[in-house]
Formats: C-alpha cells, sequence, structure tokens
C-alpha cells in the first residue's frame, strides 16, 4: 500500500512532484528553516513586500501598504529593516500630487528572494 501522498513512481499524475530522497528532502527543509530563522524574513509582511518587489522592481509605499494591509507606521517599520539589510531601497520620486516614497529592490533583495524561492521549488 502506498504511503501517504501516493507513489512517487507513480507517473500516471502529470503533476506529481519530483522525486526527493528523505536525507535530500530534510535537508532542504533544514535550509529553509534556517533562512526563516533570520530575524528579517519571520515577518510575512517583509517576505510579501520582496515578492511584491521583485514582481514589479519598484512600488510606492501606499502601493506596498494596499498590498500588505500594514498602516503607515508599520509600512514603514518593515521597509526600514529591509533598507539596513540592504535588500531594497527607498527614494522620493516626484509627480503631480507632491513626493511620493517609493522602493526598489535591490541585487541583493533579489538574491536571497531567489535563494527561498529554490529552496521551496526543491521540496514542492
Amino acid at each position: 500500500m502506498p504511503e501517504y501522498g501516493g507513489d512517487p513512481n507513480n507517473s500516471s499524475k502529470g503533476d506529481s512532484a519530483p522525486s526527493i530522497d528523505t536525507d535530500e528532502l530534510n535537508n532542504i527543509i533544514s535550509e529553509l528553516s534556517e533562512q526563516l530563522q533570520e530575524p528579517l524574513l519571520k515577518s510575512s509582511i517583509r517576505l510579501i513586500i520582496l515578492i511584491s518587489l521583485v514582481h514589479n522592481k519598484q512600488l510606492s509605499f501606499s502601493e506596498l501598504s494596499k498590498i500588505t494591509s500594514s498602516g503607515k507606521g508599520s509600512m514603514s517599520n518593515h521597509l526600514e529593516k529591509l533598507q539596513e539589510k540592504g535588500l531594497i531601497k527607498t527614494f522620493y520620486a516626484f509627480s503631480l500630487t507632491g513626493p511620493r516614497l517609493m522602493a526598489q529592490i535591490t541585487e541583493k533583495g533579489i538574491s536571497a528572494y531567489n535563494s527561498y524561492a529554490n529552496l521551496l521549488k526543491k521540496i514542492l
């Protein structure tokens, strides 16, 4: 009888996960756990900010607040922490309605995202 999750060798499903041996899977999960222990990435809001900026390159403070459902104080705190670690940079862009605080992903931020995403891809 197959274990929970079905037989990994059964090719009748077109969307089955790649076969990974238990030791390799545990190593990947351990590495993912280490990344999530980083205080900066423990926050789901900061992860959402990084993901949003990877896919949009830059977003305004108000756009990020809407995406994350965060208030001004909370968003300021999250952006400050991400900037301190060099994962994003912030700057003011001028528009007809006045200056807008913008956030932009950095190469270090893209690298952190890619590392996290690649670990998830390996186990999904």
